[in-house]
């Protein structure tokens, strides 16, 4: 209803369709809401005893997994904060820099830590989407007398609480350690309905061109330097609200930062801004981001699993030979998963080839890991066939000027910059796509297209 652009679809409370403002879309229509009951249950598998059997022994595989049987149930997603920024691949105040001191003040171990105020931990105990073993979620319980909620009772009681992605971009994207500031912001975001990864990134965009002196404290309404707790908390509330420089805010940071003449300083591909990790320093994603059919996107072909946790194999994030290839095969295998239904949290335990036998025995098709493969590619390449058409070009295969251009200042990537523009090339022929990005008559001769 308030015109923010990247608006996000809500459902079972807190969690949701978070990106690419598909909520933006229903406002748009005055959509409110999809409701859908069902009356006959779940039928037709093609072989229940079999489906039952196989599905047993691969929910085996992720309860005895490391990541999917230990990591995500007792830390989250936020398992990843401290990691990543000792690696040096954090991105923080907008990309300026790829590490953030005040990491460990908002990383999950901080979550379950006692506080000083009140003794409480911020974390209550973790939670599961219908039926999922991994409940990878978390709920938390904000410091009632904290300066964001402290005359707001409505925000007192148990609520979903921060991932990863939200806590980078709300808290190292901006400067700001204040965990409580953080799920304050992400409150909002839930409550209202807005992607807090667009939200927090557009506002790092912000801070910077306020400290640069492009905008001002009367713009702003409040000093918006970089680290300010109460400058999130504000933006939260005005943009949500649709009131003064919310308005602008709500238009993300290519918008943005273009109206007031810096360009470059949104951190985005093709209009989203990008998740929590530098392509600087982990080059495969930074190449993931580029060629993200709907922008910058880690879901869409989440390397960091190779590149960082060694799933399946381990790669070097500083390495960008073979990345191409890889990239390619993870946003084939992704699209795989997600067209199944199934969390792609899941490929941090199981491959395709464990998918396969699921959908043989629930579906009436035939199902191989060859098949799944070349659906996964299928699909890839008919998503790029739509943007082609809507008139996305190789132009938009590309990363903000910064990753390009100015190196990493520390960590194990020190002097570092994506590698873009080598890895690009080697990336299109391992797809079987022209030197323009556009898929060859052979290519879809040979995925029937």
């Amino acid at each position: 209803e308030n015109k923010v652009l990247y608006a996000a679809v809500v459902n079972d409370l807190h969690r949701a369709a978070g990106r690419s403002g598909v909520g933006a879309v229903m406002g748009s229509k005055n959509l409110k809401a999809i409701a859908v009951r069902g009356t006959k249950g779940v039928g037709n598998i093609r072989d229940p005893k079999a489906f039952m059997k196989v599905t047993f022994e691969k929910k085996k595989i992720l309860a005895d997994n490391a990541v999917t049987g230990q990591g995500l149930p007792a830390y989250g997603t936020q398992v990843l904060m401290n990691v990543i920024n000792e690696m040096g691949a954090l991105p923080t105040r907008n990309h300026r820099d790829v590490q953030f001191e005040g990491a460990k003040d908002i990383s999950a171990e901080a979550m379950v830590t006692p506080r000083e105020s009140d003794g409480k931990k911020h974390l209550v105990t973790n939670q599961a989407c219908f039926g999922c073993t991994i409940a990878c979620g978390r709920i938390s319980r904000m410091d009632e007398g904290h300066f964001t909620v402290q005359n707001k009772p409505q925000y007192w009681g148990a609520n979903g609480g921060l991932e990863y992605e939200a806590a980078w971009a709300l808290g190292a994207a901006n400067g700001v350690n204040d965990l409580e500031a953080l799920q304050y912001a992400n409150l909002l975001c839930n409550e209202e309905g807005f992607d807090p990864i667009s939200f927090g990134a557009t506002v790092g965009a912000v801070m910077e061109l306020y400290e640069m002196g492009v905008l001002t404290q009367e713009q702003l309404g409040i000093d918006a330097k970089f680290g300010s707790a109460q400058a999130l908390a504000h933006f939260a509330e005005i943009t949500a609200k649709g009131e003064g420089f919310g308005v602008e805010i709500g238009q993300g940071s290519k918008r943005l930062t273009a109206k007031y003449g810096h360009p470059d300083l949104s951190m985005s591909v093709k209009g989203q801004e990008f998740p929590a990790y530098d392509g600087r320093s982990i080059q495969g994603i930074g190449l993931a981001y580029a060629t993200s059919n709907r922008g910058a996107c880690h879901l869409r072909g989440y390397t960091i699993a190779s590149e960082v946790l060694g799933i399946p194999v381990k790669t070097d994030p500083l390495e960008h030979e073979g990345k191409p290839e890889l990239v390619k095969a993870f946003q084939d295998a992704t699209a795989a998963f997600d067209s199944s239904g199934l969390c792609v949290f899941t490929t941090f335990a199981w491959g395709v080839a464990d998918l396969a036998p699921q959908l043989q025995a629930a579906c009436n098709d035939e199902y191989t890991t060859e098949e799944l493969e070349k659906i996964g590619e299928r699909i890839w390449n008919m998503e790029r066939e739509f943007n082609n058409a809507a008139g996305f070009t190789k132009a938009d295969d590309s990363l903000p000027k910064r990753l390009l251009t100015e190196a990493a200042k520390t960590g194990p990537s020190k002097g570092k910059v994506s590698m873009l523009p080598e890895m690009l090339p080697k990336y299109y022929a391992a797809r079987g796509w022209d030197s323009e990005g556009r898929p060859t008559a052979e290519t879809k001769a040979r995925l029937s297209l």
